[in-house]
């Protein structure tokens, strides 16, 4: 205390640490909020060592579960694991394993990266994903996915980038209850920790009501700088129109766009300038037009947001990066604070 005594006053709080350090907060640079809260609702798969592992967790939440009631958890990441399973398709499990213990629920769980994810038999089958329907919705789905298939031709149960949704829109929406109670989880999870700023790194319109609504009623605790997804372009135009929302409370700003550009290593997913060393017919994948990148990317200097993009693989990078160009050389007068 010594030497800063000297500027206490009546008004002044001395708080005593007893020897302990105190740091500024941290600041999450990028994350998922929602997600955060989610993934303390849902199975945590963080930590599991093997498939083996992973299956007795869905095994444990089946037990607990009505038949019919979705299992879903996030986490998992096969290069982790301590060992591997026997039967391995292009770097990843089969489903079979996990649909003996679920043969009633649903399952999907998210890839630790959040670019692919893994389904049951049963998600499988109330998709109507099979042998015969994976060409046309293969099609259907766009560009930037995949379906892993057997040797027989037959779905493993891994789907790869925007391939998800053909499971994922089956999945029964978050409700306003699920959504206020992961919110209140992701705020105390992040306090517990020592992060007092998160950079929100694709928010849709609900969330972003749910976020305004928090800070009215004065639990939004943990200040939030908010990316608009990038998945929803009526959102993205919506907010090109109205602008930026800067708060003066620094506790709720919107700002920025983020844009998905192609998939993440430990799916395969990365757009690389070269093959996969264990995949040499393939070199991941774009998961949007760079057409839209460029046109986005335009539109965001003039309104003053920024655009922030997921670009992982090398050709991605060098891709994303000439968009970028280009559209900062038509505004060079936003050079250096927009994108």
């Amino acid at each position: 205390m010594k030497g800063i005594s000297k500027f206490e006053d009546e008004n002044t709080k001395v708080i005593d640490l007893q020897g302990k350090t105190m740091t500024p907060g941290f600041i999450e640079g990028h994350g998922h909020f929602m997600g955060l809260g989610y993934n303390e609702l849902n199975l945590d798969l963080m930590n599991v060592t093997s498939y083996e592992e992973m299956v007795e967790k869905v095994k444990e939440a089946v037990a607990k579960a009505q038949p019919g009631q979705w299992i879903i958890g996030r986490g998992w990441h096969q290069d982790k694991w301590t060992k591997q399973p026997e039967k391995m398709i292009k770097g990843f499990q089969t489903h079979q394993m996990l649909s003996a213990v679920s043969p009633d629920n649903p399952v999907f769980l998210k890839h630790a990266s959040g670019h692919a994810g893994f389904a049951n038999a049963k998600a499988m089958q109330l998709a109507g994903v099979n042998q015969l329907s994976v060409e046309k919705l293969g099609k259907d789905m766009g560009e930037g996915g995949e379906i892993l298939l057997d040797e027989l031709g037959n779905p493993t149960g891994l789907f790869n980038e925007r391939a998800q949704s053909l499971i994922s829109q089956y999945i029964p929406d978050n409700t306003e209850e699920t959504d206020r109670q992961a919110l209140e989880l992701a705020i105390a999870a992040s306090l517990r920790n020592g992060i007092t700023s998160f950079h929100d790194a694709g928010v849709g319109s609900d969330n972003i009501e749910l976020f305004k609504k928090f800070k009215a009623e004065g639990k939004l605790n943990t200040r939030l700088y908010v990316m608009l997804t990038g998945f929803d372009r009526d959102l993205i135009y919506a907010w090109l129109r109205k602008g930026v929302e800067i708060d003066p409370d620094h506790l709720l700003t919107i700002r920025s766009i983020k844009l998905n550009c192609d998939g993440a290593l430990g799916s395969r997913g990365a757009w690389l300038l070269e093959p996969y060393t264990d995949r040499s017919d393939f070199s991941g994948m774009a998961t949007l037009p760079m057409d839209t990148v460029l046109k986005t990317s335009r539109e965001a200097l003039k309104a003053g947001f920024q655009v922030c993009s997921h670009a992982i693989g090398d050709r991605a990078n060098k891709e994303i990066l000439d968009r970028y160009e280009i559209a900062l050389n038509e505004n060079p007068e936003k050079a250096g604070s927009s994108v």
